[in-house]
């Protein structure tokens, strides 16, 4: 007599196949977020730019270029915020968003360099002093993606840094402090001390 009991193979062979669907709905699914997730990030990130353009065009000179060099956040009464608030945009930029797990900071000025160049720090903390996990670095990794075809975090018009002299200003949302820059490697997923991302604006 037969025993009825337990499964038979086509049976069990049945179940695993609804769960490798499943599960490759999921994973797909998961993917899906993240890229609309990086998307998200590079349009917030590219509205800074417009916004600036657009300030520039209205005022002959940038958000926070009180003396009109052309350089952001140079001198000490240089405020970004008052200046982007004041234009009243009908799509302001955001200073601070919400993507995933972290909260991203926008801030604008320059480099400090020798020559200076205007720039977009973005951090995943406001003094732009706690290393980004591995979520953030997939965003600016799409970001640097889309603006120079590559993913170099040491390189081209956007690259990361590992350190700052001076906190930008939650305030004014100025940066004009020194940047260290990150310094070996290609990829920017293989850091694990990256603290903002550098945007430089042509």
């Amino acid at each position: 007599m037969r025993n009825s009991k337990g499964f038979t193979l086509v049976e069990l062979a049945v179940v695993l196949v609804i769960i490798g669907i499943i599960l490759g709905a999921v994973i797909k699914g998961q993917d899906l977020v993240d890229n609309a997730r990086a998307k998200q990030f590079t349009n917030n990130v590219k509205s800074w730019q417009i916004a600036l353009s657009a300030y520039y065009d209205r005022k002959g000179r940038f958000p926070g270029d009180t003396d009109k060099n052309g350089l952001i956040g140079e001198d000490a009464g240089d405020s970004v915020n008052t200046d982007i608030t004041n234009a009243k945009f009908v799509n302001t930029p955001l200073q601070q968003f919400t993507l995933g797990q972290n909260t991203y900071y926008v801030y604008a000025g320059n480099d400090a360099a020798a020559t200076p160049k205007n720039i977009l720090l973005i951090c995943t903390s406001a003094t732009c002093g706690t290393a980004m996990n591995e979520e953030a670095l997939k965003f600016v990794e799409s970001f640097d993606t889309s603006i120079d075809s590559s993913a170099d975090a040491k390189t081209g018009s956007v690259y990361g840094i590992t350190g700052i002299t001076t906190a930008p200003s939650t305030t004014t949302w100025v940066t004009n402090s020194t940047v260290t820059k990150a310094a070996a490697g290609t990829d920017w997923l293989t850091y694990t001390t990256i603290t903002g991302m550098v945007y430089v604006l042509q």
